[in-house]
């Protein structure tokens, strides 16, 4: 499946309420998250793809592309290149460091807020990586 489909938000969902690890990180999460892969026609996405997570507590209880007003709304908005995400998903960056670095950018939320989540963000992005999934063939 290709990532930031609709069958690859399901799947990412699934894998972290599978690890004992992600519920134990996210135990106090009460947040809804909206990831976004920014458009890059270079590299096969033609249009910006964003995933609403629902989490809550340890538990992902949905995931579905997001609407509008989910990326108006969302407490978190997550935004970063298919390159910045593909490191990530590989375990090459971790998601706290491209935070700091503005590989990772946080258009909706504070990062101050945020903080106090690293562990669960961290549990996540290993989450989604787990997942059996490819990008889009670069257009050439």
């Amino acid at each position: 499946m290709e990532v930031f489909t609709e069958e690859w938000g399901r799947a990412c969902c699934e894998e972290m309420n599978r690890r004992e690890s992600y519920r134990t990180a996210a135990a106090e999460w009460e947040a809804a998250v909206v990831l976004v892969m920014e458009r890059d026609p270079a590299l096969g996405v033609e249009e910006d793809r964003a995933f609403r997570l629902d989490m809550y507590r340890g538990e992902c209880r949905g995931a579905r592309p997001a609407t509008d007003a989910d990326l108006a709304e969302a407490p978190y908005v997550m935004r970063a290149t298919p390159a910045a995400w593909r490191h990530m998903l590989e375990g090459e960056l971790d998601p706290v460091t491209a935070v700091m670095s503005g590989k990772l950018r946080l258009t909706r939320g504070s990062v101050f807020s945020l903080a106090r989540y690293t562990a669960a963000a961290r549990e996540m992005v290993a989450a989604a990586g787990a997942v059996d999934a490819y990008f889009p063939p670069p257009r050439i």
